[in-house]
Formats: C-alpha cells, sequence, structure tokens
C-alpha cells in the first residue's frame, strides 16, 4: 500500500474513532420526538431539557431542518433544508437560544413554539438540530499533523397535527404467502392515503383446524408519510405440517402515537386458509379478507 493511501486510510480509522468515543459524551436530550395537536390559527409552546454529563464544556449550536421518511419505509429519514418540504413546521416555529456553551455537568432548557396558520390542514414536520464541535485535533499518528473539526449532532424531531383536520387513513394492497426454505414467508402492501404519518406494524399466527396454534411472528414495522407506501413482511423458519390453517394478521396502525395522544383506532384483523402439501410447501392460499 503507498503511503498516500496509508494516511487516508490512518485518518478515517481516527475519525470512526473519535466519532464513537464522542458520541458516548454527546449532550443528552430529555425530548428525542414531540407530538403537538395545535389548532389552526394557535400557538403551542414548550421545552426540550439539554444536559452535558462530561468534565468538558460544549459550544451548543441550534438549528432548524426539514425531514422525510425515505421510500424503505424502514424509519430511515431524509434530512433537507428548513422550508424545503410541502409538509414543513420549521418557517412557523421560534426557539431559543440558539447559541450557548454548556459547562461541565450543567443543564440548558431551550424554549420552543410553533404557531400553524388559519389553513393549515393535516400534518407538518421539522427537526431541531444540537450541535457541537470537537475542533482541532494535532499530531495525529499518521506520519504528518492534521486538524480535523467534527461536528456531532443530535436532534429533536416535530410532528405537528393541526387539530380537526387529521385524516389517518390508508389501505392494504397485495398480499402473497409463499414458502421459504422449510417455513412461510408472508407479504402485505400498505398505502398511507391520509394526510398524516403512519406508523404500521403487527402479528400473525396460523391456526390447525382443531385450533392449535402452529406458526406465530411479528411483522417489520414501516414507517410512512402522507401519500407514501411499504411492505409489511414476516417468516417462519420451521416445517409446517400438511393440512390446511386459518392465517390471522392482526395489524396496528396507531404504532406512531404516544400514549394519550390523538384518536387511537382498534387494530385491523384480516384472515384467510393456507393449505401445506405433503412436502410442506404453500399450496393454496385464499383470499385475505
Amino acid at each position: 500500500m503507498q503511503k498516500g493511501s496509508k494516511i487516508f486510510l490512518s485518518l478515517l480509522i481516527l475519525c470512526a474513532g473519535l466519532r464513537l468515543a464522542f458520541a458516548e459524551s454527546l449532550p443528552y436530550i430529555d425530548k428525542s420526538k414531540i407530538r403537538l395537536a395545535v389548532a389552526p390559527g394557535k400557538q403551542a409552546f414548550g421545552e426540550i431539557n439539554l444536559e452535558n454529563p462530561t468534565k468538558d464544556a460544549r459550544a451548543m449550536r441550534l438549528y432548524l431542518s426539514d425531514w422525510r421518511y425515505l421510500p424503505a419505509a424502514d424509519g430511515t429519514k431524509e434530512f433537507v433544508p428548513a422550508g424545503t418540504l410541502a409538509n414543513s413546521c420549521a418557517p412557523w416555529m421560534t426557539f431559543s437560544p440558539a447559541e450557548f456553551v454548556l459547562p461541565p455537568f450543567s443543564k440548558q432548557r431551550v424554549s420552543f413554539s410553533v404557531k400553524l396558520p388559519p389553513d393549515a390542514s393535516g400534518g407538518y414536520y421539522a427537526a431541531l438540530f444540537f450541535e457541537t464541535q470537537l475542533g482541532k485535533i494535532g499530531k495525529v499518528d499518521v506520519e504528518r499533523e492534521a486538524n480535523i473539526d467534527l461536528k456531532i449532532r443530535i436532534a429533536t424531531l416535530f410532528y405537528v397535527e393541526a387539530e380537526g383536520t387529521v385524516d389517518r387513513a390508508f389501505e392494504f394492497g397485495d398480499f402473497s404467502l409463499k414458502s421459504q426454505g422449510p417455513g412461510l414467508l408472508m407479504k402485505l402492501g400498505f398505502k398511507n392515503t391520509g394526510n398524516v404519518d403512519i406508523t404500521c406494524g403487527g402479528s400473525f399466527y396460523l391456526m390447525s383446524k382443531a385450533g392449535q396454534v402452529v406458526a406465530r411472528g411479528e411483522f417489520n414495522d414501516i414507517y410512512t408519510s402522507a401519500g407514501s407506501s411499504g411492505t409489511l413482511q414476516a417468516k417462519w423458519d420451521e416445517a409446517i405440517p400438511q393440512g390446511k390453517y386459518g392465517l390471522v394478521l392482526t395489524l396496528d396502525t396507531n404504532k406512531a402515537l404516544l400514549e394519550g395522544f390523538g384518536t387511537r383506532t382498534p387494530p385491523v384483523t384480516k384472515e384467510t386458509e393456507v393449505e401445506i402439501s405433503s412436502q410442506g410447501q404453500v399450496s393454496e392460499v385464499g383470499q385475505l379478507h
């Protein structure tokens, strides 16, 4: 390996190690997610508490950003400049202070407000980032001296609903159940047809005609914004004896909601019949209803 390549690789390893070590001593925020129901034209207020658990002072800078779920619907997010997205609430938000130094073992209260315009409808989203910088690092063991600025940030995500205008609507799409090895793999499409975010998950069980549960499991959680789609998946890894079974899916579309927030609807139950052949393979699947 050439000298330059060794230096570059060593720098990458150093940066990765510094990020990991510094992340362990990041300031702590008491709210990583905030859901608010605010009537159109009205204003809501709140606080976020920041704590520095280390012996080193942290210089903090706060700023807003927009965010959205990525199409994979697995909870990963894309962050873009504040006010970029149509469902951004960042332009309606204020917070204070915007910059401060957090002394060792100290706490800082950050106040925020959000005021919805009179014509607001559905859900709006933003992120408040808390950024601190680990500055110059010298005399690194890569045959030269380097100065590295590492900006580390944590965020509070805001989910703001215009009270009285929320439509938490959805549709289930195509369903498939196939053999996978000795077991089963099932998939169920999901589309968010409402105007707020929905997180959906659930469970399944396979029951014999005699009433014995022979398989059960959990679906992955999917995270959707208004108008987006995802696929629920679940699997069973063990062999299932030949016969006819009843398959029951229990689907929870309230997983994004905090206790006491919003109108919680009951889980959706869907059923069908499944036949397993003498070879242990799925030979017939009824219509899901």
